[in-house]
């Protein structure tokens, strides 16, 4: 495939200094960094099972939520999801203490 891209001057100057670096024409270079950072998906299909649990693997410890802090046990309790809905702990709402006269 050939995409032709219109880059401002400066951007030019700088690929044609990176790849003349990297000894390569310009067009392998940014072939390169396009591999670099899309890589191409290989068919699930034609991967053994070691290869498909190791992509699993890789995607589990890059997914971007395991960037933060896990939550807290309170957090994700059972009586934190129903606090202020007046649901006591086994899901029916609290009893109300017997007045006596």
């Amino acid at each position: 495939m050939t995409i032709e891209i219109e880059l401002k001057p400066e951007m030019a100057a700088e690929l044609k200094t990176r790849a003349l670096e990297n000894g390569l024409r310009v067009s392998e270079y940014v072939q390169r960094l396009l591999e670099q950072h899309m890589p191409v998906r290989p068919n699930e299909s034609s991967l053994s099972p070691q290869d498909r649990a190791n992509a699993f693997q890789h995607w589990v410890e890059n997914f971007p939520s395991r960037r933060h802090e896990p939550l807290s046990d309170d957090a994700i309790s059972r009586e934190s999801f129903y606090r202020g809905f007046g649901i006591g702990l086994h899901g029916a709402p609290p009893r109300l203490a017997k007045s006596t006269p």
